[in-house]
C-alpha cells in the first residue's frame, strides 16, 4: 500500500498542489511532486534513510525540517 499526504499551497495567487508519497518497504523512497493545474513544475525522490537525515540536519541548523 502507498501512503502519502496531499496539500493544497497558495503562494502569490498562484494554487501548488504538493504530493508526498512513500513507495513502501520494497521501495524505500519518499517522492514529492508539486504540480500547478495538473502540470508537473518540480519532483525530488529521496531514500527514506537520506530523507530523514536531511530533515534532521536542517531541524540542527535552525531551519524547519
Amino acid at each position: 500500500m502507498i501512503t502519502g499526504f496531499n496539500q493544497d499551497v497558495t503562494f502569490k495567487n498562484k494554487v501548488y498542489h504538493v504530493q508526498t508519497e512513500d513507495r513502501g518497504k520494497s521501495n524505500p523512497v519518499i517522492e514529492s511532486l508539486i504540480y500547478v493545474g495538473g502540470e508537473i513544475l518540480a519532483s525530488k525522490a529521496d531514500l527514506v534513510r537520506t530523507a530523514h537525515e536531511g530533515r534532521v540536519r536542517g531541524t540542527q541548523g535552525g531551519g524547519a525540517p
